[in-house]
């Protein structure tokens, strides 16, 4: 039986080796018909669908061609985006400084004192405070003499002497900051001085800025549009995977049209009509004739193999409904055994009730 379970085991593995082979075969051949049908202008059902399949890949591949290209266009876009943001805030540092640098420049130029002399005060109270901040830092820095505990203490009072003067000059630069910005809304200078030239700096920076907000702008909303041209996720990589999908799909269904034609050809297939036999006479060759030879006789071996297999497992089954049959009749036997047994117990049985009743008889005749 073992043998008999091998030679199965065998038989299905060079099965699926020369259906493979037969697969491969028919697809090929039949790929090959059908270009050779359709050089020939031939029309039929399967011709037409043939081509509906090309057509369906040659567009789905346009389609990821499209679908890339947005892509790339997509990562121009965002690469671009970054890079002009990025300019647009160094723009800005830019401009912030300029606008530092007319603040100064008004509140040093009395012929602005009309606008300036709202922040005089406290221009003049920070200007103060920096000054008394320098004395007394570097009295500290050249303060001689003394111990460790003294250096100690005189470079903890420089560090903060150092961040009062820190924070008092970021206060002077923001007000320098505020004055430049406010001012520079007016658009306008007394005369040709410091402040006319600033001024036009900043003219020129925010036309500049502009242009680059616009072009931001523009570049965005063609992102935008493309990022919805995606889908739902917005992810082309899933779009690209779906069309591949529709293609893998296509072919698998072109595959199956070819291996049908092929087989048909090559006599394989015998369910057609007339019609179609007639239709595969006109188009076969005598260069056909060794294809058609070699798929017959793979599906001579498929077919031969498959039999014996099938054989094979009916004579496996025989033996084991024998072996069944061996078994039920020794269960039977054995439980005719065991009956025969219980049957002699029962007698057995009987004749001591028999014997006991008539013990009870001849003691009761005593009474």
């Amino acid at each position: 039986m073992d043998d008999r379970k091998k030679r199965i085991d065998d038989l299905i593995k060079n099965n699926r080796e020369s259906e493979a082979s037969l697969s491969t075969l028919l697809e090929r051949f039949g790929e090959s018909l059908y270009i050779r049908v359709n050089d020939m202008g031939e029309d039929s059902e399967d011709i037409t669908q043939y081509n509906k399949y090309l057509e369906e890949i040659a567009e789905a591949n346009k389609s990821i061609s499209r679908i890339e290209e947005k892509n790339r266009r997509f990562m121009e876009l965002e690469e671009a985006i970054a890079a002009r943001e990025q300019e647009e805030k160094e723009r800005v540092k830019e401009m912030a400084g300029i606008f530092r640098r007319l603040g100064k420049a008004l509140l040093e130029n009395p012929a602005y004192s009309d606008y300036t002399s709202f922040f005089k005060e406290q221009a003049d109270s920070l200007k103060a405070k920096l000054e008394s901040l320098e004395t007394r830092i570097h009295e500290v820095e050249n303060k001689e003499g003394g111990n460790v505990f003294s250096w100690i203490g005189k470079s903890a009072q420089g560090l903060v002497l150092k961040s009062f003067l820190s924070k008092a000059q970021e206060s002077q630069e923001q007000l320098y900051y505020n004055i430049g910005e406010k001012y520079s809304q007016r658009g306008s200078a007394s005369e040709e001085d410091e402040v006319a030239g600033i001024l036009l700096e900043i003219t020129g920076l925010r036309e500049i800025s502009k242009a680059a907000l616009d072009e931001i702008s523009f570049l965005k909303d063609e992102k935008r549009i493309i990022s919805a041209s995606f889908g739902i996720d917005g992810n082309p990589q899933k779009q690209i995977q779906s069309v591949k999908n529709h293609i893998a799909h296509i072919n698998e269904e072109l595959r199956a049209l070819y291996r049908k034609f092929g087989a048909q050809v090559a006599g394989i297939d015998e369910d057609i009509t007339p019609e179609r036999k007639y239709f595969i006479d006109t188009i076969v060759t005598a260069e056909d004739g060794e294809i058609i030879g070699r798929a017959a006789r793979l599906s001579q071996s498929i077919s031969e193999n498959e039999k014996a297999i099938n054989k094979l497992k009916i004579s496996l089954a025989i033996d084991e409904e024998k072996n069944k049959i061996d078994r039920f009749q020794r269960s039977i036997l054995d439980k005719k055994n065991r009956i025969d047994d219980l049957e002699r117990d029962i007698a057995e049985l009987e004749n001591n009730v028999s014997v006991s009743e008539n013990k009870v008889q001849e003691l009761e005749k005593q009474l």
